[in-house]
């Protein structure tokens, strides 16, 4: 099981969709990119949460588009600009 902790995106511009989140920081303390943690979940069948601001658990799935790339979302989540993994704290910096 994955639980996303932190989120991570260069600069300071708003997120406004979950594939703008460049890295993902988890439980465990390492960072993945947002293409490989997709992939994991999707092709892999990994299980992956986060905690919303309520501290209730949320799943996260992954999605195939036409051109095989995988996109990750909160199940449930119909509009990704209001996304619950768009809400998670940033991590200050990130190394490697």
């Amino acid at each position: 099981m994955i639980l996303i902790e932190k989120i991570y995106r260069r600069g300071h511009e708003q997120l406004t969709t979950v594939d703008q989140i460049e890295k993902f920081q988890t439980n465990d303390g390492y960072v993945t990119s947002n293409e490989v943690l997709a992939r994991e979940i999707g092709a892999d069948s990994e299980n992956c949460f986060y905690k919303n601001q309520e501290g209730k658990r949320k799943k996260v799935v992954a999605t195939k588009d036409d051109q095989g790339t995988w996109h990750l979302k909160t199940i449930g989540t119909t509009d990704p600009t209001s996304d619950g993994l768009l809400q998670l704290p940033h991590m200050d910096d990130v190394w490697g």
